[in-house]
């Protein structure tokens, strides 16, 4: 059989996705410039206008380089990177100091070159980091950043980049002391169209992509601005004095922003004293890159590769960085809009960055014509978003205490800045971690002794003598990690239980480790505290089931059995509780503890209740001996025969495949083998004779003739082993339900 030839796309086809892909490169390069030149103008918070080429050259190459890499590392198919707002915002402070104490109002040469390695600098930090993280593998750690903290982070960086895009529109920061500058009628003008584009934008998302709206609006502002200033004749020098356009006079170039040789004019000082926020830019960025990358992937419905687009994202960095570049990664709009047009190829990445490095080759031919309301309204627009989708749509969302949170973060990043609202946010993260934590119960089950019983305790006699004194035996199973948070919560649950009004007295308390996944140091003291109790008390304090780790640090820190504290260690928790029931047994109830010979005419008269009756019926049974180590009943053999053990100990054993696993201890007073001698199936497990037993056997012929014979008295013995075999499945039920409560 041969196999078809394979298709061939026509030439149609080809021609059409060409086209697809030129027609989405040339619309998200368009944006990509737009945008890019207003985050650049961003930087500098709408002041400084004189270094304003060079804020917008760093953020075009930015976006350039960012985008030229994307095409050959990002597994996102269509990946369109640009200079980034939240990173500018946390730069914005650094910037601005560099400015105060450089005189960058003036546009000096120190002032451009110490602002652009201040930049470098952030941006090779955020790669560097980036790359680590993706590099490890450690992606998926960012996830762990509580939500409140995030909401609470966005929230303050959207009011920061809206008080930059007013600040781009109007051609100065905004701030408190220079508030009246929104009394000039040209400054409102402008504030006015800045604020319609945001409006446009937002009521148009409400019906249409985003990928739509934001080309549609970008386009139709700069047709209104190019037809009304040539209605009224307002020239380019003019628009530029007014502050409609940003001047980007020079020789065309917006990059490279300065001559090699000025780099020796950068200001350490001023340098050193912005370096505070790289820390801030670095955690924010790796954020952001998470919500956009998840946004993507909402969208797309594909899931993505953090740590493959960290490393990415790292790269695309550390070469934006080392040509100054801002910080940049994923645009969510520019990506979406080439998967919408269906251009996912390289083409879309390699126009938009050929597109950028055009504009920064001749930068005055078409940035120079783009007026400042578009340039601040893009900008205002993405900030209101964050604020919007992090303060204002959390709130339905979220607890009162996380969206206190929330609002205590953003206000602090209002009033104090980026790096206080860091600092805010991480004890919040702190403080919330352990309020969250410590509602988490590390309590998993609080049992007694008549609740759960160990294997051991197959006995009749003796099962019913615990039913009776059980109580006096607390098991308390916990779980999780055990710190400071939750154990003294735990200790006073504990004490709760054991003064527990008109309860019986505790003898015995043990606590199953198991599940303990590990302690802090202050822990211990609980514990010991415990321990104090116990002395104080007259119970016995007995601890199951600990790792090495934990018992370890348990003893390093003075809590362990050679201390003068009444503390137990065992093993686990069977061998802890059978302990403790021998030592209950012994001392309440002398000879009740399973391990003395019950002789079978009394364990006859439990089940038929009546000891005259039990003395005839005992006629009917086989009295054998086996010697230890001999079997008993063997699993997988017909069941044909109960037995009632009188004397000596055996072992009730699974065999699954080579393992072999004990499920009970049996000894005088026990009856075995009646579940499957009832169902009339195999024996599913064994019993192996651990010393000499003595034992009486009722086989099934001989049940069959008192069947004909004593019928009255087998009806009795049929109804007693009923109540003994419903007693069990009583007890059973019980446990099942405490445990999965």
């Amino acid at each position: 059989m041969t196999s078809p030839a394979p298709t061939l796309m026509p030439a149609s086809g080809r021609f059409d996705a060409l086209a697809r892909a030129i027609g989405a490169g040339v619309v998200c390069g368009f944006l990509a410039v737009i945008q890019s030149a207003g985050f650049g103008l961003f930087v500098l918070g709408g002041s400084a206008h004189a270094l304003a080429p060079v804020a917008v050259g760093m953020a075009l190459f930015a976006t350039a380089t960012a985008t030229l890499v994307a095409v050959f590392t990002s597994s996102v198919p269509g990946a369109v990177s640009i200079a980034q707002t939240v990173p500018i915002a946390a730069l914005t402070t650094g910037v601005a100091h560099i400015l105060a104490v450089t005189g960058g109002d003036s546009g000096s040469a120190t002032a451009a070159a110490t602002m652009i390695a201040f930049v470098a600098l952030g941006s090779l930090a955020f790669g560097l980091a980036a790359l680590a993280l993706g590099v490890f593998r450690w992606g998926r750690f960012i996830r762990f950043v509580p939500y409140p903290v995030i909401a609470g982070f966005f929230a303050g960086c959207g009011w920061l980049i809206m008080l930059g895009g007013i600040g781009v529109a109007t051609g100065h920061k905004i701030g408190a002391g220079n508030i009246g500058l929104l009394a000039d009628g040209s400054v409102q003008l402008r504030v006015l169209a800045t604020l319609a584009i945001v409006a446009a934008i937002a009521i148009l998302v409400r019906r249409y992509p985003i990928s739509t709206v934001l080309p549609g609006v970008a386009a139709a502002a700069l047709a209104a601005y190019t037809l009304g200033a040539a209605v009224v004749g307002f020239r380019p020098a003019e628009a530029i004095r007014e502050g409609w356009l940003v001047n980007l006079s020079g020789d065309g170039a917006l990059w490279p922003p300065i001559a090699l040789g000025d780099v020796a004019l950068v200001d350490l000082g001023a340098l050193s004293g912005a370096l505070i926020a790289l820390p801030v830019l670095v955690i924010l960025s790796v954020m952001t890159l998470l919500m956009n990358a998840g946004a993507i992937e909402l969208a797309t419905r594909r899931d993505i590769d953090l740590d493959h687009e960290l490393r990415s994202v790292g790269v695309q960095n550390l070469v934006g960085g080392a040509g100054g570049g801002l910080p940049a990664f994923h645009s969510v709009p520019l990506t979406l809009l080439s998967a919408r047009l269906r251009a996912t190829g390289p083409a879309v990445g390699l126009i938009t960055a050929g597109l950028c490095a055009a504009t920064l080759a001749f930068g005055d031919a078409f940035l120079s014509h783009v007026p400042t309301p578009l340039l601040g309204g893009l900008v205002v627009w993405i900030g209101l978003s964050l604020v919007v989708d992090w303060l204002v749509r959390a709130f339905p969302r979220l607890p009162r205490a996380e969206y206190a949170i929330v609002v205590f973060i953003f206000l602090a990043i209002v009033f104090a800045g980026l790096a206080w609202g860091l600092l805010v946010g991480l004890v919040a993260a702190a403080v919330l971690f352990v309020v969250e934590y410590a509602r988490v119960e590390i309590v998993r089950d609080v049992l007694s002794g008549k609740d759960y019983q160990s294997a051991r305790g197959s006995s009749e006699r003796r099962r019913r003598e615990l039913q009776t004194v059980g109580d006096a035996i607390l098991i308390v199973r916990l779980q999780g990690f055990l710190f400071f948070g939750t154990a003294d919560r735990m200790r006073r649950r504990i004490h709760e239980q054991i003064k527990r009004p008109g309860g019986t007295d505790v003898l015995y308390l043990l606590l199953d480790f198991r599940r303990v996944t590990g302690l802090d140091s202050s822990t211990v003291i609980s514990f010991v505290r415990l321990a104090q109790a116990s002395a104080r008390d007259g119970y016995v304090l007995m601890c199951c089931g600990m790792s090495e780790a934990i018992r370890t640090a348990m003893t390093r820190a003075g809590f362990a059995p050679a201390s003068d504290l009444p503390i137990r260690f065992v093993e686990d928790l069977e061998h802890g509780l059978e302990w403790c029931e021998n030592d209950l047994l012994a001392t309440l109830l002398p000879g009740a503890d399973g391990g003395a010979t019950v002789p079978v005419v009394d364990l006859l008269d439990t089940v038929l209740g009546d000891r005259a009756v039990a003395e005839r019926f005992l006629t009917w049974l086989e009295r054998i001996e086996v010697e230890g180590g001999a079997t008993l009943i063997e699993q997988g053999t017909p069941s044909s025969d109960v037995f009632f053990i009188e004397s000596g100990q055996a072992s009730v054993i699974l065999t699954a495949g080579r393992a072999k696993v004990r499920l009970a201890t049996v000894s005088g007073g026990s009856i075995v083998g009646e579940i499957a001698f009832y169902l009339g199936a195999r024996r599913t497990a064994s019993v192996e004779a651990e010393s000499r037993l003595v034992a009486w056997r009722l086989s099934a012929e001989n049940l069959a003739r008192l069947e004909v014979e004593m019928p009255d008295v087998l009806i009795r013995f049929h109804r007693g082993m009923a109540a003994i075999l419903a007693d069990r499945l009583t007890g059973a039920n019980r446990l099942v339900r405490l445990l999965a409560d």
